[in-house]
């Protein structure tokens, strides 16, 4: 059994985006992040690996497969291997997401 809190783990950019909790041998990995406003995960693609989103808090921009959804609390998305997507935050409210990737 593993805990953590995500209280106790850096940002990778130091003061908000993204934090990986738990990581296995590249089978999968979770976080979670916190995005403030005009923070913003660029476009990218993850060639083996689908990625399921799920927001807690906010409504930032979530875009896929060249889709812009406007996210609220509970909303969920997965992108599938090989679909560009990206979340802006363009609102004037942090945004609380929680991630896994899972390898394909």
């Amino acid at each position: 059994m593993k805990m953590i809190n995500d209280k106790e783990v850096e940002f990778r950019n130091k003061i908000s985006g993204s934090k990986y909790l738990f990581t296995s041998d590249n089978k999968y990995a979770f976080g979670t992040s916190y995005l403030r406003p005009g923070d913003e995960i660029k476009p990218h693609i993850h060639a083996d690996e689908q990625e399921i989103f799920y927001f807690i808090s906010g409504a930032p921009e979530f875009i896929c497969g060249g889709k812009v959804f406007k996210t609220k609390p509970g909303d969920a998305f997965l992108a599938e291997a090989g679909e560009t997507h990206a979340i802006n935050n363009n609102t004037d409210e942090t945004a609380h997401l929680n991630f896994i990737k899972l390898k394909v």
